[in-house]
């Protein structure tokens, strides 16, 4: 057994040495600079740190009157806060968003400087650089007081958090392209001085277990995820032999958070939190790599993300919305500087191939300046068009990749899930290209109606026990889930009867996210042009209640309802729908604010709405079976 072991550890030793050393960005820049096809990409990227270069400095705001001032961001849950605990609150979302926007700009105009050794840029980066190296801490303690009634502990501290990940980022990936000797001295042994002071901090909050996510042992959150990323990239940058403890600490942490996705490359925050967080993780994989370590660039969750993150994308130019994911209009795009880190990073071909097919290209940045001297792949690197995945709980199927396909996903529920809705059993159908049904997707976090109208059930294709409706019971913005309405992180699994590139009939159980169920089972059976969907629901201990669904329609038109000798339909310009139940319903229909079709209204005046189908029983009852079947025309 001895001798099996030793010859498995010998030959995965000699796989990582036989690895294709990971190049350092100034070296992907400097091959770049050489390679004429690249002048047009190599253009582009120029232009765009001109114009960063002619914006001022984000400078820090040191007061509540500050932010949103010099380019700075106020968070607008800041606003319902306590006197006592807006200003921190605010201060902190405001360094996390000046990082993450220097994160962005900096490299990019380090890229410009070394490809143009314009001293504009360089005169720009500098004084961009001092600023930024005064700001110690770079994480402000307060970002956990968004919520009013929370306050920071006695010692006033709650953890380094985003900003720190972001800050180091920007940092580090900015000097390892400005040319040697471009800093003056002085400057350099600032930054080094504020890097020891982060790595210090970081490790201190995992000694004393300083946070939430520490505490909880929860790798998969952000929240742990970009405070590792600075440790292990200051780490790397002030020389990792004398802080080797500290550099460890940060790649067990990294591991923990990579090991902790599904082994198909899923992410448990869906898209929106998933691309922030492994952009996080690549940065920090690669940055190992280049300096030898290639235990997380290796990983199979970076191996196989990027085929989940494609599976995002639907027919229409929309993508997969569910968990706190944005909206779902137009955002494959959004996900072009990440589909060129993964091409990069990982060697992706899936990667490659959407930005050749889904999204128009690489972006204007370093890893697209790279990406774009790649050899074209071919359509042998599509990803599958259908996927069941487990820990995701979600079906995702579209009929082909062509922009006015068809598409559908289904949406169950995993113990696990973050940044979740109340969406178990969710069905989303987009057929030739048109929005037949969808869900209300996601606003801002401090917009009056993101818990009322958007991640509750009210904003999702589901049941409803009772006819409460959040305005009827709480003041919009002030909304908790109550008798009646799915409970998150209710598990609901999700049975794959057949899956193929014609179609598919699934089954969601989603008994076990309410009170007072005994069963519902909602059976989906779909081909590219109509769903069918049958929902048998028992309320348990021969209770009675007025059973309610809910659809959301991909139109804002009116649209017309027809009951008579027991049979239903709706009609509208690209479907109909016929629905027959147990026992006697009534269908209406509501305007519902939207951030699916269009973009939602930040100010709560819901100007873009759509329409929604209310199919309930007319008297209350113990249970109901339901068929909702919808063609498209």
């Amino acid at each position: 057994m001895r001798k099996i072991l030793l010859l498995s550890a010998l030959l995965a030793l000699s796989f990582v040495c036989r690895a294709e050393p990971v190049q350092p960005w100034s070296a992907l820049l400097d091959k770049a600079a050489s390679d004429a096809s690249l002048d047009s990409a190599r253009n582009e990227l120029v232009e765009k740190a001109r114009t960063l270069a002619d914006m001022e400095i984000i400078r820090r705001a040191k007061t509540l009157a500050e932010v949103g001032t010099h380019r700075t961001w106020l968070d607008g849950r800041s606003k319902v806060l306590e006197d006592e605990i807006r200003e921190n609150f605010a201060l902190a979302m405001a360094d996390f968003a000046a990082c993450s926007t220097l994160a962005k700009e900096l490299p990019l105009l380090a890229a410009a400087y070394r490809l143009t050794k314009d001293h504009s840029l360089r005169d720009r980066i500098v004084a961009q650089l001092e600023e930024m190296a005064a700001w110690s801490p770079l994480q402000r303690p307060g970002w956990s007081l968004y919520v009013p009634g929370k306050r920071l502990p006695e010692d006033g501290k709650d953890g380094n958090w985003l900003a720190t990940g972001c800050g180091i980022r920007a940092l580090g990936n900015t000097l390892a392209l400005l040319p040697e000797g471009t800093l003056e001295p002085e400057l350099t042994k600032k930054i080094t001085a504020l890097l020891e002071i982060e790595i210090a901090r970081v490790v201190d909050d995992w000694a004393t277990e300083r946070s939430w996510f520490i505490r909880g042992n929860n790798p998969v959150t952000n929240q742990w995820v970009l405070p590792t990323e600075g440790l292990v990239r200051a780490c790397l940058m002030v020389g990792v032999e004398d802080h080797s403890d500290a550099y460890e600490l940060g790649v067990k942490n990294l591991l923990m958070a990579l090991d902790s996705h599904g082994k198909k490359g899923e992410f448990e925050e869906g898209l929106g939190y998933a691309s922030f967080t492994v952009t996080s993780l690549l940065h920090t994989a690669y940055a190992m790599g280049v300096g030898g370590d290639r235990r997380a660039i290796d990983h199979p969750f970076l191996k196989n993300f990027s085929i989940w993150l494609v599976h995002h994308f639907q027919p229409g130019n929309m993508v997969v919305s569910c968990f706190d994911a944005g909206g779902a209009y137009g955002t494959a795009e959004r996900s072009k500087p990440l589909l060129a880190l993964l091409a990069l990073c990982t060697g992706s071909r899936t990667a490659r191939w959407a930005l050749q097919e889904q999204v128009g290209g690489p972006p204007a940045d370093l890893a697209g300046l790279a990406v774009s001297a790649m050899e074209p792949v071919g359509p042998e690197s599509a990803p599958p068009l259908y996927a069941n995945y487990e820990r995701a709980t979600r079906v995702n199927w579209r009929d082909s990749w062509d922009a006015n396909g068809s598409g559908l996903w289904v949406r169950g529920g995993h113990s696990l899930d973050q940044h979740d809705h109340q969406d178990r059993g969710h069905v989303n159908f987009i057929s030739r290209g048109r929005p037949i049904l969808i869900e209300a997707s996601t606003p801002s976090y401090h917009h009056p109606r993101m818990e009322t109208h958007y991640s509750s059930g009210l904003g999702h294709n589901v049941l409803q026990l009772g006819t409460e409706f959040p305005d009827d019971i709480v003041e919009a913005g002030k909304f908790a889930p109550y008798p009646g309405w799915q409970i998150r992180k209710g598990i609901a699994p999700i049975t794959v009867n057949r899956l193929d590139k014609s179609g598919g009939e699934v089954m969601v159980d989603g008994t076990a996210c309410y009170e007072g169920l005994a069963r519902w089972k909602r059976t989906v059976a779909w081909t590219a042009d109509e769903v069918e969907i049958s929902d048998d629901v028992l309320l348990a201990d021969d209770k009675k209640d007025i059973i309610l669904f809910r659809f959301h329609l991909g139109t804002e038109a009116e649209v017309v309802i027809n009951s008579e000798n027991d049979g239903h339909s709706v009609t509208w310009q690209d479907a109909e729908m016929n629905i027959s139940a147990s026992s006697s319903i009534k269908i209406t229909q509501l305007k519902l604010p939207d951030n699916t079709l269009k973009g939602h209204d930040g100010n709560d005046d819901p100007k873009n709405t759509h329409t929604c189908i209310v199919v309930q029983s007319i008297e209350p009852c113990g249970k109901q079976m339901l068929t909702t079947h919808i063609e498209a025309r």
